[in-house]
This record gives C-alpha cells, sequence and structure tokens, in this order.
C-alpha cells in the first residue's frame, strides 16, 4: 500500500492515495485543510462510518448522521490535542438509547482504527442527540 505526498509550494501539498484519490493539503490553513485537521476529519468518519455499520447490521434504518467533534490542545508548543469529543447527531426509526450507546462505544473502543491509533494518547470522549423517527 502507497501514498503520495508531493510538495506544491511553501506548506502545501498534494496527496494521491493508492486508490488515485487526491486531497490538497496546506500546512498553513489558508488554501486546503491543514494534517491536523485531516488527522481529525478521519477519526470523525471512520467512527461515523461504525456507528452507520452498525445500524445496518442491525436493521436500523438511520435516516440521518452527522459527527460534530471539537477538540482541546495542550498549551505549548508543539500544540498537540489532548481530548477530543465526538457529537453525534443520529435520525433514526426505532432505536433505543442502549443501540446507540452500543454503537458509538463500540465504533469508539472496538472498531474504529482511528480511534484505536489515536486513543492511547488523545482522551476520545462522546456526547449524542437522537431523534427517533
Amino acid at each position: 500500500m502507497a501514498i503520495n505526498v508531493t510538495w506544491q509550494g511553501d506548506c502545501r501539498f498534494n496527496v494521491v492515495t493508492e486508490g488515485g484519490f487526491e486531497v490538497f493539503i496546506d500546512a498553513e490553513n489558508k488554501s486546503a485543510p491543514c494534517p491536523t485537521e485531516i488527522l481529525l476529519s478521519a477519526l470523525g468518519s471512520c467512527s461515523a462510518t461504525d456507528v452507520a455499520l452498525y445500524f445496518k447490521d442491525n436493521d436500523i434504518k438511520l435516516k440521518g448522521l452527522t459527527n460534530d467533534l471539537t477538540y482541546e490542545r495542550t498549551d505549548s508548543e508543539p500544540r498537540l490535542y489532548q481530548s477530543v469529543n465526538l457529537h453525534f447527531s443520529i435520525k433514526a426509526e426505532g432505536v433505543t438509547d442502549a443501540q446507540v450507546k452500543i454503537a458509538i462505544e463500540d465504533a469508539i473502543n472496538k472498531y474504529c482504527h482511528v480511534c484505536l491509533m489515536l486513543q492511547p494518547s488523545i482522551l476520545i470522549t462522546y456526547t449524542v442527540d437522537v431523534i427517533n423517527i
């Protein structure tokens, strides 16, 4: 497996995945997301994917899902992520609070590769709003 990162000048890079997908990154955050925003985007989308898959595997009709991340960084350089909260907003038919809790906790602690890689260094918590339709 391989990813190609090519410098585009200043602190800008073009990233091409093995599958041929392109992502633009700007460490100065002027023309594209910075690398750490990409990292948090991976965390949010990976954990949301595993929540959606739980719903699918359990025949729960998911109608909407968002994951809004908030974070705190250390005060001193390098400004590392100290904690991240994943705030899930879920709209589903006939879902119970217990099912939502299992889906999210399993995603964070068992299935999401990004969560599992980051958790030893970053405290990952979650909050949730459920709209049961």
